[in-house]
């Protein structure tokens, strides 16, 4: 049984001995989730080198299969494209050697267009993967606000599960994915609950969106309307002592079908926040 919250380790740091103290205390702390991906920079050779260093229980442990061409998130291309049999073979193998496992929980299309479900060549080949004992679970990662895109591969029990862009401002998925997955009994993992930016997490300011890539160009007028958004927020929603981050947390958790949140978590009180806030259950039905 996985833990509600995941840690999400895409921006994921190491100290000076090459390993992450706050994944080591999210562990310590009855995290037992970890979510990566090939192509998160150094994660997994971060993430490996960590679990070298835990003598607890192992950790459920999602990756991501690299697409060919990482500078296209957003236009369809055909599937040869971005994956071929050879491609997640070598990713698969890749990710297995850098996490320093014989196994992957679970592996995840690091992309899906919709056209793509025509195509059986990926399923082929993750299958034979999994029927060599190398992975456990097969799962596709939606790409933003494109949670429709994955409804066929939920209906038809294509795959275990689903990652999916959920957070206060995206909660579309709580009327098609999630109540689907639910009924199928998929997996439905969400991520960027906090917002591309983080501000659900530390509070929205110019600086902070600022990092945002979606955000970083656009304009002055679009970013104060985002941040008026955040504030509305703070005045409306987070009532008696409620924090944004503890909203965000409890907003995503707040139906069944969603089975555990991707939380990135940059250090040790990030991680007491997002175990805190889940233990505190769903938001009341008046809030959310």
């Amino acid at each position: 049984m996985t833990t509600p919250i995941a840690f999400g380790a895409m921006r994921i740091t190491a100290n000076k001995k090459g390993i992450s103290e706050t994944l080591l205390d999210a562990l310590e702390k009855g995290i037992n989730f970890i979510d990566t991906a090939r192509n998160y920079g150094e994660s997994e050779r971060i993430v490996g080198a960590t679990l070298k260093e835990w003598n607890g229980e192992r950790p459920f442990i999602a990756t991501k299969v690299k697409p060919r061409d990482i500078t296209n998130w957003r236009f369809f291309v055909p599937l040869e494209e971005q994956f071929t049999p050879e491609s997640i073979t070598e990713s698969v193998e890749t990710s297995l050697k850098t996490l320093g496992v014989d196994c992957l929980d679970l592996v995840q299309l690091h992309q899906w267009y919709y056209l793509w479900v025509q195509r059986p060549e990926w399923l082929e080949t993750l299958k034979k993967l999994q029927a060599q004992g190398k992975v456990r679970y097969i799962g596709v990662s939606a790409q933003d606000h494109e949670h429709d895109a994955v409804l066929k591969l939920i209906d038809e029990n294509i795959v275990d599960a689903v990652q999916l862009f959920l957070n206060a401002f995206e909660s579309r998925p709580f009327v098609s994915a999630v109540p689907l997955g639910e009924q199928r009994e998929v997996g439905i993992i969400a991520r960027c609950i906090y917002d591309h930016s983080g501000s659900l997490a530390a509070g929205g300011n110019r600086k902070l969106l600022a990092r945002d890539v979606k955000l970083s160009n656009a304009s002055p007028e679009l970013v104060t309307e985002f941040i008026h958004r955040i504030e509305r927020l703070k005045n409306d929603v987070c009532g008696n002592g409620m924090t944004l981050s503890e909203l965000a947390v409890r907003f995503a958790l707040s139906r069944p079908g969603v089975s555990n949140v991707a939380a990135s978590m940059s250090s040790p009180k990030r991680v007491d926040q997002a175990i805190g806030a889940a233990n505190k259950g769903p938001l009341p039905d008046a809030i959310f």
